[in-house]
């Protein structure tokens, strides 16, 4: 009786987890369905030339 009632506990909390439709593949969504699109490329800037900053270390003049 125990184990019936910890399936039922756990059948319930896991069907109320937030989920809401159902799932679906992203590549593969139903029918009127649009898939929130990624974020875009983000490129990664150069780090500053060491030649502009007196205080890179370098040779004084």
């Amino acid at each position: 009786m125990r184990s019936a009632f910890l399936i039922v506990l756990v059948s319930l909390l896991t069907a109320g987890c937030g989920q809401k439709g159902p799932l679906y593949f992203r590549e593969n969504p139903p029918a009127g369905v649009k898939p929130p699109k990624p974020e875009a490329y983000k490129p990664v800037p150069y780090p500053k030339e060491a030649g502009e900053d007196d205080s890179a270390g370098g040779t004084k003049k």
